[in-house]
C-alpha cells in the first residue's frame, strides 16, 4: 500500500504514465523522470509529524506554547532553556516545511485531475478528517479526558449539545488547522489554474536560486512577519490559526509549487546539505538561547519579542526565517541523497503518519494525565511522554487504518 502525504498529498510514488501521453510528456508534467521515486519526501513528512508530537509533548511539560494540557509547576532554568531552544527551533521551520512538501505535490495532482476532481479530492482528503476531529475527537477528548463540562453537571448529550449550540466547535480544529489552511491554499491554487492560460513546463536544465537569494527572501518574509505581528502577536490565534506564522506558510506553499515546476529540489547542490543542516542544528538553539539571555539582561520582556514596534520582535521574526531556510535546505538535500528509500519500517511510518497527526492529541493527553503521579524531572517526563505517545499513536493509527472506511479517511 503506497503512503499518502499528510493532508491530502499524493502517493509516495508517482502513478504510472498512461498510453495517452509519452514518457517525456509525463515527466514534464510531474516534474521528475517517470521512474524516479519520491520516497525521500514521504520520509521527510513522517519525520516532521514525529516532531509535531514532540512539540506538543514539550508544550505539556514546559508551559511554553498553547496545548490542551500543561503540567505544573514551571521547569527549572536549565530545563526551560532546553525547551526554549527545542521548541523555538522547531517552530521556526517544521510546519512551514510541511506546507512546502504539500505544495510540492499540488501541480502534478492538478495536471492529472483537472479542476473538479482536484477540488473534490482535496475536500475529501482534508475536509473529512477535519470534521472527524472537530465533532468526534476534540469534543470526546474534552469530555472524557479534560472534564470541560464537569463543573456544569451536564450529561453527555447535554455537553455535546452545548458544544454545538455555543459554537465551541469553531475553535475545535486543534492541529487540524493545518488541513483547513491547506484546503484553502489548494482551492486558491485551483482557481488560479482555472484562469491561467499557460503554465511553464520544467526547464531542461533546472537552475536553483543562489543561497544568498534564499537568505534575502528569508529577510523579506521576516519583515512581513514583523508587520503582521503588529496586529497578530506571537502566541495569539484566530480560531486556532496562528496568523503570526502565516507569511512563512504562504510563501513556502508557493515555493513548493514553483520548486516542483522548475526542478529546484533535484538541482540543489549536494554540498549544501550537511553544511546547512549542521548550521541549523547547532546555531538555531544556541542563538535563540543567547538572544533570550541578552533580552533579559537588557530588561526586555517576552512581550517585546511577541510583536509590536520592538527591535526584539524584528530580530526574532527574521531569525525564524533564516533558520527555516537552513533546516529546509539541509533536510531536502540530505534526504534526497541518502534517504530516498522505502522499506517495511519507513513504509509503516509513512502509511500511518497522517493517522498519527490526527489522533495523537488524545493519546498524548491521556499519557500525560496518566504520568501525573511520576514526579520525575520535566525533561525525563517530556522524553517518555513523546516516545510513548508516538508508539501508541502509530499502533492505534495502524489499527484504525485496518478498518476500510477509516482507511479512506486516514
Amino acid at each position: 500500500m503506497q503512503g499518502q502525504s499528510i493532508k491530502g498529498g499524493e502517493p509516495n510514488r508517482l502513478p504510472d504514465y498512461n498510453s495517452q501521453c509519452t514518457k517525456e510528456q509525463w515527466g514534464r508534467a510531474n516534474g521528475r523522470q517517470p521512474n524516479q521515486r519520491l520516497d525521500f519526501v514521504d520520509n521527510l513528512r513522517w519525520i516532521m509529524i514525529i516532531f509535531v508530537v514532540g512539540m506538543h509533548a514539550a508544550c505539556t511539560y514546559s508551559g511554553l506554547g498553547g496545548w490542551y494540557y500543561h503540567t505544573g509547576p514551571a521547569p527549572d532554568l536549565p530545563s526551560l532553556l532546553f525547551f526554549l531552544g527545542f521548541q523555538s527551533s522547531l517552530q521556526a521551520f517544521f510546519m512551514g516545511f510541511l506546507f512546502f512538501l504539500a505544495g510540492y505535490f499540488v501541480p502534478p495532482a492538478y495536471d492529472r485531475k483537472g479542476f473538479v476532481r482536484f477540488v473534490g479530492d482535496r475536500a475529501f482528503r482534508l475536509g473529512l478528517p477535519t470534521l472527524l476531529y472537530v465533532f468526534v475527537i476534540n469534543i470526546g477528548m474534552g469530555i472524557f479526558l479534560l472534564d470541560w463540562y464537569a463543573k456544569s453537571g451536564l450529561s453527555l448529550p447535554e455537553a455535546y449539545l452545548l458544544y454545538l449550540s455555543e459554537w465551541h466547535w469553531i475553535d475545535g480544529t486543534g492541529p487540524m488547522w493545518f488541513a483547513t489552511a491547506l484546503l484553502i491554499f489548494s482551492g486558491l491554487y485551483a482557481l488560479f489554474r482555472l484562469v491561467a492560460r499557460r503554465i511553464p513546463s520544467r526547464p531542461e536544465q533546472p537552475k536553483v536560486p543562489t543561497f544568498l537569494t534564499m537568505i534575502n527572501l528569508a529577510v523579506a518574509v521576516g519583515a512581513v512577519t514583523f508587520l503582521v505581528r503588529q496586529f497578530a502577536p506571537f502566541g495569539t490565534s484566530w480560531h486556532t490559526m496562528q496568523l503570526c506564522f502565516f507569511p512563512q506558510y504562504i510563501v513556502l506553499f508557493i515555493l513548493g509549487i514553483v520548486a516542483r515546476r522548475r526542478g529546484w529540489v533535484d538541482a540543489l547542490p549536494a554540498h549544501w546539505g550537511n553544511r546547512a543542516l549542521t548550521a541549523a542544528l547547532i546555531g538555531a538553539p544556541l542563538s535563540i538561547v543567547a538572544l533570550t539571555m541578552i533580552n533579559s539582561a537588557t530588561h526586555g520582556t517576552f512581550d517585546d519579542v511577541r510583536g509590536g514596534m520592538h527591535y526584539q520582535a524584528a530580530i526574532y521574526a527574521v531569525w525564524e526565517q533564516i533558520v527555516c531556510v537552513l533546516f529546509c535546505t539541509g533536510l531536502l538535500v540530505v534526504f534526497r541523497d541518502r534517504f530516498n528509500v522505502r522499506n517495511k519500517v519507513t513504509g509503516f511510518f509513512s502509511d500511518n503518519s497522517f493517522a498519527v497527526y490526527v489522533i495523537h492529541p488524545p493519546v498524548l493527553v491521556a499519557i500525560s494525565l496518566g504520568m501525573r503521579q511520576l514526579h520525575w524531572p520535566p525533561l525525563e517526563m517530556f522524553a517518555v511522554a513523546w516516545v510513548a505517545a508516538l508508539a501508541a499513536s502509530f499502533v492505534l493509527g495502524a489499527v484504525l487504518r485496518g478498518v476500510p472506511v477509516l482507511r479512506r479517511i486516514f
